[in-house]
């Protein structure tokens, strides 16, 4: 499911002159129906940040909390993945961590489904979790447990994989958790799995 990653095409670096993160990458590719404006930031701790939009949104306030529905969202994310992945073999210490922003409810959706009372909160919470959950498929699939070692926030849908063979794991995981709460406002949970 995950082998078939469209082309990219490296962009170049851009030094940010703060503290984090401390460079952003960028990449393009073209998809199906639009064209793709990828981001990796680099942290000092060697945590990466992937995020990705359409091109024509990159800038814009919400331009990370879109979601298409091109029929071609395991091949986007793939190549997502692969970006990772190549920036992995070039930087073999690297830890990754992504936050999947969850898909705004709305209470419509409702109207075109029969679910009996109790299914509603269960569907609503999947729903909301569609890009975290295919993520977290990926991630067990194209990052071994050789190298990584994932940690879930399924609630607040960040996902992080730490790397190994790095030198300050925890120092690593506990500025994310900081910046987490920072940025977004966001309390870092791990799922009790």
């Amino acid at each position: 499911m995950f082998d078939n990653p469209y082309e990219f095409h490296f962009l170049g670096e851009t030094q940010t002159l703060i503290k984090d993160p401390v460079s952003r990458l960028n990449y393009r590719f073209k998809a199906k129906k639009r064209t793709y404006f990828v981001t990796i930031e680099v942290f000092n701790t060697g945590l990466a940040a992937i995020k990705y939009c359409d091109v024509k949104d990159k800038g814009a306030h919400n331009a990370y909390k879109k979601i298409f529905n091109d029929l071609d969202a395991f091949r986007v994310i793939t190549t997502c993945l692969f970006i990772m992945l190549s920036y992995w073999k070039k930087n073999p210490t690297t830890s990754f961590a992504f936050y999947a922003v969850p898909r705004e409810w709305r209470a419509a959706i409702l109207e075109e489904k029969t679910l009996t009372e109790s299914q509603v909160s269960e569907f609503i919470e999947e729903y909301k979790r569609v890009r975290f959950n295919i993520y977290n498929y990926a991630m067990l699939n194209l990052f071994s447990p050789e190298n990584f070692t994932p940690f879930r926030d399924t609630k607040n849908c960040v996902y992080v994989l730490l790397n190994k063979f790095q030198s300050r794991p925890v120092s690593t995981l506990n500025s994310l958790i900081k910046y987490l709460f920072d940025n977004y406002n966001l309390i870092f949970e791990l799922d009790d799995d």
